[in-house]
């Protein structure tokens, strides 16, 4: 199973933020991009596909893995990064649907687990946070930012608890209504194991896909997109009872998995990078956005923000470039 390859380009300028020292002390940087638009596209003539390096230490780490099992050595492959982001660029999948930016159906999947002994997230000021506190934080800029970029987004939510999956709150337009039910929620303790067959059961019982005669030409009615928050880093999930709705499911054009990781630092004492492996092998197709990050609020922000752009119009993940470049018009 395929890769994905690396990206974490340069921090994005953070989205909303509700007070001036939310930065965390591990980065002082300035934003340089918004992203305020579903579609996401970069002419590829615009492009530098080389400079897309990653700061994952299990994006990068994964890599590495597979590159030693395929008889390659890391270095060595560091010192030719530009030959192979050509070879990838030569992998890139290509969806042949029309680019519209059609109404989506976001089911927003919370993990409530907390680890054992966590790390909080600290901002500038020194103020510590729970990663749940963060996590709502986000999902709840996430939810007002694309309800400004398109009303007819929908939005449903998911919670994963210990050993088990609920659906909380039906598709709905109302920003307030999903937010509402995001600040009553908490934590649960963090049980040994995760189905993800309980997931992707509960998300096909409640969601139903569209069909389109001519998909080349008629852009669907909307797409649907799960966006997966996952905190664990003690428990790896797993297809308990087998993959038949996530099959069914990803066999649509017009289903996407999105994952945002966030997790403690990468250790022995933890499964963060067996955990990030599962999570980036779900989708084969190469069109999912999957990233990871450890307790860094401006990156937690950061990446959140990249999963603002619609599936239908962004660029696969190998290949989106967030810094904007002056260029002269001849």
């Amino acid at each position: 199973m395929r890769k994905r390859t690396a990206m974490e380009t340069d921090p994005l300028e953070k989205h909303h933020q509700k007070t001036n020292n939310e930065v965390s002390e591990d980065d002082s940087e300035s934003a340089e991009v918004k992203l305020h638009t579903d579609n996401l596209n970069v002419p590829r003539s615009n492009m530098d596909v080389s400079r897309s390096s990653s700061t994952s230490s299990l994006a990068s780490s994964s890599q590495n893995d597979e590159l030693v099992k395929n008889g390659n050595c890391p270095e060595e492959t560091v010192s030719n990064d530009s030959e192979v982001m050509s070879g990838e660029i030569q992998k890139i999948p290509n969806r042949n649907l029309p680019a519209v930016n059609v109404p989506e159906k976001i089911i927003l999947c919370i993990d409530l687990s907390e680890d054992p002994n966590y790390t909080p997230f600290k901002l500038g000021d020194g103020t510590k946070y729970a990663p749940l506190y963060m996590i709502k934080r986000v999902a709840e800029i996430f939810i007002n930012s694309k309800n400004i970029i398109n009303k007819s987004h929908e939005f449903a939510l998911v919670v994963l608890q210990s050993d088990t999956v609920a659906w909380l709150r039906d598709f709905t337009n109302d920003p307030c209504d999903i937010i509402s039910v995001l600040e009553d929620m908490s934590e649960t303790q963090q049980g040994d194991t995760f189905d993800l067959s309980a997931l992707f059961d509960v998300i096909s019982d409640h969601v139903s896909l569209p069909q389109v005669s001519e998909p080349n030409a008629t852009p669907p009615p909307f797409v649907v997109r799960v966006v997966l928050l996952y905190s664990r880093s003690h428990c790896v999930p797993k297809f308990v009872h087998g993959q038949e709705s996530f099959s069914l499911l990803l066999s649509s054009d017009y289903f996407t998995v999105d994952i945002l990781y966030i997790h403690e630092d990468p250790s022995e004492a933890n499964k963060c990078e067996e955990i990030f492996s599962v999570l980036d092998d779900l989708d084969d197709r190469g069109f999912s956005y999957v990233l990871d990050v450890p307790r860094n609020t401006t990156k937690l922000h950061d990446n959140m923000a990249k999963l603002l752009g619609h599936p239908l119009q962004r660029p696969v993940q190998k290949v989106a470039y967030y810094k904007l470049e002056l260029q002269e018009i001849r």
